[in-house]
């Protein structure tokens, strides 16, 4: 069994089939989705770039046997995905030995030399639970939900209050409009920035070869003067070999909530899937966004759980 650290150019067609190929199998996202990896090189990627952050797209490591992909490990920001291909459940336990001597560079390091890793495995991944309580994992409480809708059979409308307009993409032009919303969504005390600086996590998606297929959604107010009229904005990622489409990242400016237009917008992003022919919407949650998407009709598709343990070391290690 060979272990090699990614590389996009060598490896990204590969990882993408397999992710595929298991998607196929399962017929459930529970092992990541190819578009998550798109967003995951793009722009994740590009945002943790421009903030000075250790690049998560750096730590994806590949298990081979055979020049066959059977499992990886898929750092995301604040913790690491491990995806393992049926049958192969036997290598999980020296993947999470493997994440803790050569992934802890994504993680805060302590006064004391200390770190607190993270890991996000599925709850159907069996066998996990016992290797990793065994390991001095603890588990989170809260769970990370996959949820989907079919689009043929969701009866969605896109219905507004008065005043308010859903568009895609190619309907509203102002790009840094579009993504300094997004951005207000997760952090209202921003209202007032240049967002001009910022716009690379943006523009970098449109090297995914997925682009052409993707699109925006978004609504706005017809009657806001000047400034940005943007309250809600999704993107939706489209991956035609599985018939799927991730809707990432979700986001309503906070002065624009509780008036029903994000659910709104994420009926106009299916029914806009509706018509591509999408077999499956995806959405994950976390928290309160569980019941958000469960109003808009998304189902509990599956979950994962975040597992956590304290490595008390002096200095990192660097990578393989």
């Amino acid at each position: 069994m060979e272990i090699s650290l990614f590389d996009p150019s060598r490896d990204l067609v590969r990882l993408e089939a397999y992710l595929r190929e298991l998607f196929c199998v399962k017929h459930t996202a529970s092992s990541w989705l190819p578009e998550r990896l798109h967003d995951l090189l793009y722009r994740v990627g590009a945002q943790e770039k421009d903030e000075g952050r250790v690049c998560s797209a750096d730590y994806i490591y590949l298990w081979e046997e055979n020049g066959r992909i059977i499992a990886c490990l898929l750092p995301d920001g604040e913790n690491i995905y491990i995806s393992i291909r049926d049958g192969y459940e036997h290598v999980f336990p020296f993947m999470t030995e493997f994440s803790e001597k050569h992934c802890l560079p994504l993680f805060t390091q302590a006064a004391d030399g200390s770190v607190k890793i993270w890991l996000a495995v599925s709850d159907d991944l069996p066998g996990a639970r016992n290797a990793l309580e065994g390991a001095g994992y603890q588990v989170y409480a809260e769970k990370e939900y996959m949820n989907c809708l079919a689009p043929s059979k969701a009866d969605v409308s896109a219905v507004l209050p008065d005043g308010y307009k859903l568009l895609y993409g190619e309907e509203y032009p102002d790009e840094v409009k579009k993504w300094s919303a997004l951005r207000l969504g997760f952090h209202p005390d921003w209202e007032a920035p240049d967002y001009t600086a910022c716009m690379n996590p943006y523009r970098a998606r449109k090297n995914s070869s997925m682009y052409p297929d993707c699109f925006e959604c978004l609504i706005v107010d017809e009657k806001a003067e000047g400034g940005n009229n943007v309250c809600s904005y999704c993107f939706v990622y489209v991956d035609r070999p599985t018939g799927t489409a991730l809707i990432e990242p979700v986001s309503t400016r906070e002065k624009y909530r509780h008036k029903g237009l994000g659910t709104a917008m994420i009926h106009g992003a299916v029914r806009r899937c509706k018509e591509l022919g999408i077999e499956k919407c995806y959405v994950d949650s976390f928290g309160s966004r569980k019941d958000f998407y469960a109003s808009a009709g998304f189902s509990v598709e599956s979950s994962i759980s975040f597992w956590y343990k304290m490595l008390h070391t002096d200095a990192r290690n660097d990578k393989a």
